[in-house]
């Protein structure tokens, strides 16, 4: 089977189309914009990701010309769009893909979230979403956790009697870090040996390396925000492999789809402290979660058995 991956969100068609290839389908990663968290693309065009209005007729003639050579030269069964179309209203979706292959659009997020199922992405042949909150945008599509390379990274053993408490947000504001420092702010008056580790702007890396030191990692807090996810993110999950405790908001509606044990403590801005604090004291606590958490992400983000989801989908879209 031919896929055509377009975009790379958090890496997660990278990831896919890893074990994609591996199981032996041809298999080509089309990236538009800049990405520093991208990874060893086929086709990158580099695209600024702020442009002005003038900018705009120059974009789409570099993205169409690539995408129609690209397209035309290699003949693919599936087009696999991460958050649907590239053009305005998805349009190219009717228009373009689907005159070519079969299209699977596979919404990430807030794309979904704040327009909704827009004209062109209604022409999809299937629709999958990455995280069960956005079912609630669009019902009829099929939730597939994501696929998570396995880094190899344990907790490093410091051999001290700090308690390193790790935060890495992409973006302050939706992962309610104002109440994290808030807690931690708290916590280190009535806790010596406890240490905040505030982690920005740094290549992944060097997140990784840093998170290895950490006891226990707030990954969201939530804040009763309609515009908060309340589920989990790939942070949590690195986390998780490292055998670290993670912090993370799961509201309420989206509690039945996360199967426990999965190691994860749910917390708000409002239990937040009280739920840092019963880690801080009970290291046997921190253990029993981490491995769980190790458990949940083998099982639930297990490659081989999402990649086969994924290509199921894809045959039976074929079929049709």
């Amino acid at each position: 089977m031919k896929i055509l991956h377009i975009r790379n969100i958090a890496n997660v068609a990278y990831n896919l189309s890893l074990q994609q290839k591996k199981m032996g389908h041809e298999v080509r990663l089309f990236e538009i914009t800049e990405n520093y968290t991208s990874e060893n693309t086929d086709i990158s065009l580099n695209l600024p990701l702020k442009y002005s209005k003038k900018d705009i007729p120059r974009r789409f003639q570099i993205i169409s010309k690539n995408l129609v050579e690209i397209t035309l030269k290699e003949k693919f069964d599936i087009f696999h769009l991460h958050d649907a179309g590239i053009f305005p209203q998805d349009i190219d979706i009717p228009l373009f893909f689907k005159r070519f292959g079969k299209v699977v659009v596979h919404w990430h997020g807030s794309k979904l979230r704040n327009n909704g199922r827009i004209f062109g992405s209604k022409f999809a042949d299937v629709e999958i979403v990455s995280t069960p909150d956005l079912l609630d945008y669009s019902p009829d599509a099929i939730w597939i956790p994501n696929c998570i390379p396995w880094h190899g990274l344990s907790k490093v053993n410091r051999n001290d009697d700090k308690i390193i408490i790790g935060h890495a947000p992409t973006n302050r504001f939706y992962k309610g870090t104002e109440y994290f420092l808030e807690a931690m702010a708290q916590l280190k008056k009535e806790y010596p040996n406890v240490d905040c580790l505030l982690i920005e702007n740094k290549p992944h890396k060097e997140v990784m390396q840093l998170l290895q030191t950490c006891d226990i990692v707030v990954d969201s807090v939530g804040f009763y925000d309609k515009r908060q996810v309340g589920w989990y993110g790939v942070l949590t999950n690195e986390a998780q492999q490292m055998g670290i405790p993670c912090c993370t908001w799961i509201k309420p509606g989206l509690e039945p789809y996360l199967e426990e044990p999965s190691g994860i403590v749910n917390v708000t801005k409002d239990n937040l402290k009280q739920r840092l604090e019963e880690l801080i004291r009970d290291e046997n606590l921190r253990e029993n979660l981490g491995r769980s958490g190790r458990k949940y992400v083998e099982k639930v983000h297990n490659n081989k058995v999402l990649c086969q989801k994924f290509l199921t989908l894809y045959k039976r879209t074929i079929l049709k």
